[in-house]
């Protein structure tokens, strides 16, 4: 029976029928065809593919970090790279480079690559937020005012957020908005220095206060806590999302 299809093929004392089913339908040639073995020795192949990939997990010397002998350097840093923006577009923790899954997967498909770990990879994380925000200061200097938006949020473990987001119409007339900062915050004093908040998240930007036009609120209780202490610390107008206004009039 074929584990891909599921197809009865005759058996005569031979995997002939076989490879040449898997090599017609299925594309699979004989360098695939290697490790597939008879029912009788699946777990003995699947324990030395394990092996296999626990050796190709090892960190290499400094000297030759994420080289690999038959992995060409340019292959071996697109390979990276894509790795780094699968962790960070879909939100994968940093252990995922320990899982035996995805250990398997790659090391199937690119056998001479050495995953980086979890520190490494940490590493190329920052340099990449780093590269990011030096080009967001610039794009944000595009504008000639900007309306920034605080909302907070609580996690799963309820732990208290703030976002602080940027909206502005940038340098192409085109409507842009970028997340400058989350910061967890504690409970009690989450709007008690807003404006101590927001002023260090424009400063870490190169943005002065003046370059607020307004500070858009995700509530009205926000609204009313935080309005009269920015407009007279920082001469910023206070407005609160129509769109959660809407909801709370339904």
């Amino acid at each position: 029976e074929c584990n891909v299809c599921k197809k009865q093929l005759s058996f005569h004392n031979s995997t002939t029928t076989m490879r040449e089913h898997l090599v017609r339908k299925h594309s699979i040639r004989d360098t695939l065809l290697s490790q597939l073995k008879d029912d009788q020795t699946s777990e003995s192949d699947y324990a030395a593919q394990e092996n296999a990939v626990k050796r190709s997990r090892q960190t290499p010397p400094e000297s030759s970090l994420y080289h690999a002998a038959s992995c060409s350097e340019p292959r071996t840093d697109v390979i990276l790279e894509l790795v780094l923006e699968m962790i960070f577009r879909d939100l994968h923790p940093l252990s995922m480079m320990k899982d035996k899954g995805f250990g398997l997967l790659l090391g199937y498909l690119e056998p001479s690559f050495t995953l980086p770990s979890p520190v490494q990879l940490s590493s190329m994380l920052w340099h990449r937020y780093n590269v990011v925000k030096q080009h967001l200061e610039r794009y944000l200097q595009t504008a000639q005012a900007i309306v920034v938006c605080v909302e907070f949020w609580v996690s799963q473990l309820s732990q208290t957020y703030l976002t602080v987001s940027a909206s502005f119409i940038d340098g192409e007339w085109r409507r842009a908005r970028c997340v400058m900062e989350t910061q967890q915050v504690h409970e009690g004093k989450a709007e008690g220095d807003l404006g101590e908040k927001l002023q260090a998240v424009l400063s870490e930007f190169g943005l002065s206060s003046k370059s607020v036009f307004c500070v858009m609120h995700d509530s009205p209780q926000s609204t009313a806590a935080n309005s009269q202490q920015l407009k007279n610390a920082y001469g910023w107008s206070s407005l609160c999302c129509a769109a959660r206004t809407l909801h709370l009039c339904i």
